[in-house]
């Protein structure tokens, strides 16, 4: 049965213990809470999530799993927020670079305990091709070692708050989630050790949350526990690319998680099962509860599927597609620019137009913008404003660059500069009748309309300079009939041998 992300948000809540314990605890489930209090506070949560449902199925069907999985590695940068109120939640530098280092052995199958995969579930394991780096550039283009520190005079925080994302309740806003996978590190209430949004979520909460004591392995990670190998920043990660967990949305043998190669399985394992468990009666093998997306414990996981791997990279290539563009992890400064008012694109001419830097990356100290057929034709503002004044359509180019580095960005025909009113010629017209439309106005149809009231010719408009072949038409007086989103348009041609 295919996962359909209507139903819920692919969030997991995971109880943990204190520093020191090894009490064996369970993990478990609250998503329905979550999913609630996100329902409440965004009415379209839903639609977007069938939305996205329905846009990485129809890339998984243009594109064979295979294909998806002897792709180039993807990256994903990544900023790791640590809002602490004790000094044993300030973790340390090492326990974040610990977690780093086991998301991108979990993920491109580099993990040392590869070798724990049953041989009959090892055919089905899979290089998920996907690698996590830390953001060396901020928002605001400052060099960044990928981690904020950020002290809050609360003792925890709880899922259906959300408080640790937001600096106004405690917490620290996440960076823009175009660019940046954020993942909060903090102290959560009632015993969960994470939970993440799934693709589709609003932008301010978008990301992952994690207990501090689950981050990273021993020795970076010094609390005692089942759960200290960071396989819970694994297991939501997964959940943040789109996936459920492995038995699916309900504790029966009919539903699934909507991968292929994961045998269903009643509900969720714990701990670390020493044999076959046979939970519905479907596969030889029984439950794969080495999965990293079931609920045993860290050492007990090991593997994601190649139908897991080729969702999440339809998840990428799809609803997360823009981070993969991002350039936050290398460190380069990139131009980019925009015109501030999309319409702006369509001028009249003699009219201020206005760009906007949309530059990423480093921080730019200088701009140079080159404006064909503007005035001024160059500018070195950050954010300019020129008037284009001869009907045409132009190119703008922008460089930027700072003490160390420059780039260029040039839009093709950007700026579609029209007349100032409609202008019909020639008149008389004896071949072609050239009818142009400014900017603002939208001519649908014109008509051309003989002496005797008769329709000689109608057409559709589509662009916005419009040729009237009127050869064939006999010579005499002509109404033209333009109908545009103004109003009608009558006007008298003369059509001449």
């Amino acid at each position: 049965m295919r996962f359909y992300f209507l139903f819920f948000l692919l969030t997991c809540c995971l109880p943990c213990f204190g520093q020191g314990t090894t009490n064996a605890q369970q993990r478990s489930c609250g998503y329905s809470t979550y999913v609630e209090t996100l329902k409440e506070k965004d009415a379209t949560f839903e639609l977007r999530q069938q939305k996205v449902e329905q846009d990485v199925q129809q890339a998984l069907q243009q594109k064979p799993q295979g294909q998806y999985l002897q792709q180039s590695t993807v990256f994903v940068p990544v900023v790791f927020h640590v809002v602490y109120s004790t000094e044993e939640e300030n973790i340390s530098d090492e326990q974040i670079y610990s977690q780093l280092q086991i998301l991108n052995s979990d993920f491109r199958r580099k993990n040392a305990d590869t070798t724990n995969t049953p041989a009959y579930f090892k055919e089905f394991s899979a290089d998920a091709g996907i690698e996590f780096c830390l953001a060396s550039v901020d928002p605001e283009g400052n060099p960044t070692k990928g981690i904020t520190r950020t002290k809050t005079t609360r003792t925890s925080f709880s899922i259906g708050s959300d408080n640790v994302k937001f600096s106004q309740s405690g917490g620290v806003d996440g960076w823009d989630p175009e660019q940046y996978l954020n993942i909060w590190i903090c102290s959560i209430s009632n015993r969960i050790l994470g939970y993440a949004t799934p693709p589709g979520a609003s932008a301010a909460y978008d990301g992952v949350v994690l207990l501090y004591s689950a981050v990273g392995a021993y020795p970076a990670n010094p609390f005692a526990s089942q759960y200290n190998l960071g396989r819970t920043a694994t297991h939501e990660v997964g959940h943040w690319l789109g996936l459920n967990h492995i038995w699916g949305n309900g504790n029966t043998c009919s539903d699934s998680d909507g991968i292929d190669d994961t045998p269903n399985q009643l509900g969720e394992n714990y701990q670390c099962p020493s044999s076959i468990t046979v939970s519905c009666d479907d596969s030889p093998y029984g439950d794969m509860y080495q999965n990293y997306m079931d609920y045993t414990d860290d050492a007990c996981m090991n593997l994601f599927t190649k139908g897991q791997a080729a969702y999440m990279q339809a998840v990428l290539e799809t609803k997360r597609a823009s981070i993969l563009n991002s350039i936050v992890c290398d460190g380069i400064i990139r131009a980019n620019f925009k015109l501030t008012n999309a319409q702006d694109t369509l001028a009249i001419a003699g009219n201020t137009v206005n760009f906007t830097d949309e530059s990423d990356g480093v921080r730019a100290n200088s701009w140079l913008w080159e404006f064909e057929g503007a005035s001024p034709a160059t500018s070195t503002a950050q954010n300019p404003s020129v008037v284009y004044t001869t009907p045409g359509k132009y190119r703008v180019k922008l460089t930027i660059s700072n003490s160390y580095q420059t780039s260029t960005e040039v839009k093709e025909q950007l700026v579609h500069v029209t007349v100032n009113e409609l202008m019909i010629y020639p008149n008389p017209a004896h071949d072609v009748l050239t009818i142009e439309q400014p900017a603002r106005i939208y001519v649908r149809q014109v008509e051309l309309v003989n002496s005797l009231g008769q329709t000689v010719l109608s057409e559709q408009v589509k662009d916005r300079v419009l040729k009237l072949d009127v050869r064939s038409l006999p010579p005499g007086m002509y109404i033209l009939r333009l109908k545009s989103t103004d109003a009608t348009t009558i006007r008298k041609i003369m059509i001449t041998k």
